[in-house]
């Protein structure tokens, strides 16, 4: 009896065929699946710095009124509560605080009759991809404003 080849792969080489193409496809669902989280990530962020950008706007608005109330120039450490993602009627949501701390009194040696005031303000979040026991996130901001006289 004589031996026949026939040409093409045995079920062997298909078998492995199969598993490489379904490791490569499982790479690039994770893949997908983790730059999908990084931009989610990265859009929360940015909507973070846009929020704490706004309240040290308010503030320095404040400040360059001049009328700031002695509770208002020492601090806010209880923070002000904003949503970066949802709001506070749904399910799905990131909540943030804002604070800031005293506002103090810049002395230069300028001649000039303009008061300078420190604030520093920061913003602490957690967002999907943080467990909660882990850590919060927090971006800060610090600015030197100008109290122009009246």
């Amino acid at each position: 009896m004589k031996q026949r080849f026939q040409a093409g792969f045995s079920f062997i080489e298909v078998m492995i065929g199969v598993v490489i193409v379904s490791v490569a496809a499982y790479g690039l669902v994770i893949s997908a699946t983790h730059a999908r989280g990084e931009l989610r990530a990265l859009a929360i962020r940015e909507r973070a710095a846009d929020e704490l950008i706004g309240y040290v706007e308010h503030m320095k608005g404040r400040i360059a009124d001049g009328n700031l109330t002695l509770s208002e120039k020492s601090g806010d450490f209880l923070g002000e509560t904003v949503f970066l993602y949802g709001d506070e009627h749904t399910n799905v949501k990131i909540p943030a605080k804002i604070y800031y701390e005293n506002i103090q009194p810049v002395y230069t040696d300028s001649a000039s009759s303009i008061d300078r005031y420190l604030l520093h303000a920061w913003i602490e979040w957690q967002d999907f991809s943080t467990p909660k026991t882990k850590f919060t996130k927090r971006a800060d901001i610090e600015m030197v404003m100008l109290e122009f006289p009246q």
